[in-house]
């Protein structure tokens, strides 16, 4: 599954994003609320109030980035979501195509 991982503003204006394969979990990882529920087909958006749990398992799943560019883009959602964490005017979405 690949998804475009975006770090956005109310208008969608900011232009940070990242291409991401293979980390996510599946539906049936219960052990990852946040996580599994990234829809791989569709959008979904975290808000700041959201990234604590969100880093909490981001971190969790760092070893499924098993080559260069994977962990690459890996720690660019870690960066992004701890942008987000601290402004409240910004938005992590997940695009699945």
């Amino acid at each position: 599954m690949s998804l475009v991982v975006k770090l956005e503003d109310d208008l969608g204006e900011r232009s940070e994003w990242v291409m991401l394969h293979g980390v996510i979990p599946a539906l049936e990882e219960f052990e990852f609320p946040f996580l599994r529920c990234i829809d791989p087909f569709g959008k979904t958006v975290f808000n700041h109030l959201q990234m604590e749990t969100f880093l909490e398992e981001w971190e969790r799943v760092r070893d499924r980035a098993k080559d260069e560019p994977q962990q690459e883009a890996w720690k660019k959602v870690k960066e992004m979501a701890e942008n987000c964490k601290g402004d409240r005017d910004l938005y992590l979405r997940f695009v699945g195509n």
